[in-house]
């Protein structure tokens, strides 16, 4: 079934006229304001709502408004998240529990690519190996969640929305939800588009897009102590990208989830299963003019490039929540498999005849790499209130890679552990934890290790902090310091293609410090400052003790201001990057290499509400003063040129949006 068509049901506004409750999926609120970090969370960051993630459909760059977060441009789909300097497999992204990757050998489609964010409960941010529950997570990770709707008695809600803004930009999204005390069923959806949009001095991107998503979640609750849940995500779409000589033509998204919840007495049982499978094509045609092959002295034609991977992940796992007064524990085991197949033709730098590469597109898929993980670990948290907080867990996992091609594998015992204290004094929380966590090297980085000579990571790192919270302010002071043995880093030529990948050691230490207040109840003042310092402490790679890590974000300050009132606000949003003179050029991860030092910027934003009943109104100006930037850790422009637009030289790094506005009209039923 086409996506257009299961939207279209969901908005259909009679469903069930006769419903007695609004289900209250996402209150019409002015400010879908962010709730950070809580007194008892002082490691976690909660986005709470649906469209609650700033009304922007780009996850990445809405997700900068957390301090530690920067993000990696590439064109129009594809951005790169970063936290605390750190992506891909350090920063894993797991919905409704499960880890979501892209297909990519290059890393075109990372995993927020196929992601909205309006088709789930919240989003939760875990700030380094502070969690054992959902894998090994090196530097944190990003879980967008789904929780288990329980309905007391017939109910029925819903929201409609409309975006339109600059540079042809639109945005529609819809959700729908009806049931009762026995079960419900939901159905959002959206669509997102946008042509290219122009930087600060006018420069044309090369990064128009399109995205469809369609969620459908149903829920059966029998009794008050049992619960199955049922769900399934689609989505497609395509995305120009100005940093490479091929655009994605094709993101389609099939997932299926089962959760089984049952109470046992104060104890839960838990059982759980999923199916991702990523369906990608990019290449250099379809979104743009074909380029001539080239011989001296003769053109021979013109050269199509390919490539078609699929990526298919499964798993399940059993938990057990056992509550015993001020102890909670969670016992767990799992099992996943994550694996990679391709076909195509060509490659970005070289094209083949078209008949070379319709007979490569004829044959079937080739299996090439398989990832496999079994799972066991126990997560335990000990509080009492007012006092004190005890929390820690044990994982172990057993992993296994394998080159299906040359038979080749490798397998590894993965540890990884935490302990964390909390002291609640009033108002205030201060706490510190030391996390372990390890992890094989990921699909992007086993591609460029074919001898599977890679030695597993291992982060050992120290966070540390206080949370002061009262009615009308809240401060977060959150530092750390990382020990990374076996650090996995690439080596790139001056094309931007890897050339060699290592493993070598690191350490990085900062922290993040933000701010929230509420004067006369009417006068809203917020800032943050986040800052990471890296280097590398062993030789290798070219690489000597002390010098800079590479893709290191710089200093950032944020500051906010406006007028909030329960209907209505108006804000000014103040963004700044310092320049970033520790670089290490040619060297970085798996979304790109590091391009050089990078210079300072800052941006201004004004956005204003309005809220009638349940009708809500937002505007807002991006880049108000068109400032020409781009962030440290974005990709590089293609060198070759793309027809129609102006080139961006090999090594310059994409910039981003200039002056730009956008209005949306929401409305709650």
């Amino acid at each position: 079934m086409k996506i257009s068509y299961v939207l279209a049901f969901a908005l259909v506004p009679n469903l069930m006229l006769g419903a007695e409750e609004t289900i209250d999926l996402a209150p019409v609120t002015v400010s879908a304001k962010i709730q950070k970090s809580i007194l008892d969370e002082p490691t976690k960051a909660q986005i709470v709502g649906k469209g609650a993630i700033l009304e922007n459909g780009d996850i990445a760059k809405s997700l900068l408004n957390l301090s530690g977060f920067t993000m990696e441009r590439k064109g129009g789909g594809g951005s790169e998240v970063y936290y605390r300097s750190q992506t891909a497999a350090r920063l894993p992204v797991l919905i409704d529990g499960s880890t979501l990757n892209g297909g990519c050998g290059m890393r075109m489609d990372t995993p927020i690519t196929y992601i909205s964010a309006q088709n789930y409960s919240s989003v939760r941010i875990v700030k380094g190996p502070q969690d054992v529950r959902y894998g090994a997570l090196i530097s944190g990770g990003i879980f967008f969640d789904r929780e288990i709707a329980r309905l007391s008695k017939p109910s029925f809600g819903g929201n409609v929305s409309v975006l339109g803004g600059s540079f042809k930009r639109f945005e529609t999204a819809a959700d729908v939800a009806a049931g009762n005390e026995l079960g419900s069923l939901e159905i959002s959806g959206g669509h997102y588009q946008s042509g290219d949009y122009k930087s600060g001095d006018g420069q044309k991107m090369h990064t128009h897009y399109k995205r469809n998503s369609v969620s459908l979640v149903g829920t059966l609750t029998p009794t008050d102590t049992t619960a199955l849940q049922l769900s399934a995500d689609l989505g497609n779409g395509e995305a120009a990208y100005a940093d490479r000589m091929r655009d994605g033509i094709q993101f389609d998204r099939k997932s299926f989830g089962l959760k089984f919840e049952q109470d046992v007495g104060e104890h839960k049982i838990r059982l759980s299963s999923y199916y991702h499978q990523i369906d990608h094509i990019m290449d250099n045609f379809t979104m743009r003019p074909v380029r001539p092959i080239i011989v001296p002295g003769n053109v021979m034609g013109r050269g199509y490039s390919i490539s078609h991977p699929i990526r298919d992940m499964y798993g399940f796992k059993v938990e057990g929540e056992l509550n015993f007064d001020n102890l909670t524990s969670y016992l767990g085991a799992g099992y996943s498999q994550d694996s990679f197949k391709w076909r195509g033709a060509g490659t970005g730098g070289a094209g083949v005849p078209k008949a070379v590469m319709d007979a490569a597109l004829s044959k079937p898929h080739v299996k090439e790499r398989k990832v496999t993980y079994k799972t066991i670990y126990t997560q335990n948290e000990y509080v009492l209130e007012n006092d004190y907080g005890l929390f820690g867990g044990l994982r172990l996992d057993a992993g296994e890679r394998k080159q299906l091609l040359t038979h080749k594998s490798r397998s590894e015992n993965l540890f990884s552990g935490f302990f964390r204290y909390e002291k609640y004094l009033q108002n205030l929380t201060l706490y510190a934890g030391l996390g372990h966590a390890q992890r094989l090297p990921d699909h992007w980085e086993t591609n460029k290790d074919p001898n599977l000579e890679l030695r597993k990571e291992k982060n050992t790192q120290l966070d540390f902090g206080a949370v002061l919270k009262d009615k009308n302010y809240e401060l977060n002071a959150n530092f750390f310091v990382s020990k990374m043995d076996d650090y996995i880093m690439i080596k790139y030529n001056p094309m931007g293609m890897s050339s060699n990948v290592f493993n070598t050691d690191a350490l990085l230490y900062g922290g993040e410090i933000e701010g929230d207040t509420l004067l006369a109840d009417i006068f809203r003042l917020g800032a943050g400052v986040s800052y990471v310092y890296g280097k590398v402490t062993k030789n290798a790679g070219g690489l000597k003790d002390g010098d800079a890590l590479p893709k290191v974000s710089p200093l950032t300050f944020k500051l906010s201001a406006g007028l909030e009132k329960p209907d209505w606000f108006v804000k000014a949003d103040f963004y700044a990057n310092a320049s970033q003179n520790r670089a290490q050029k040619g060297y970085g991860d798996v979304g790109g290499m590091d391009l050089g030092k990078s210079d300072s910027f800052w941006t201004l934003g004004l956005s204003a509400g309005y809220k009638y009943k349940n009708y809500q109104f937002l505007l807002a100006a991006e880049n108000l003063n068109d400032a020409k930037y781009a962030y440290h850790n974005s990709k590089g422009g293609y060198g070759g040129g793309i027809a129609g637009y102006e080139t961006i030289p090999n090594g310059t790094r994409l910039y981003e949006p200039g002056r730009s506005f956008w209005a949306k009209f929401k409305v709650h039923f």
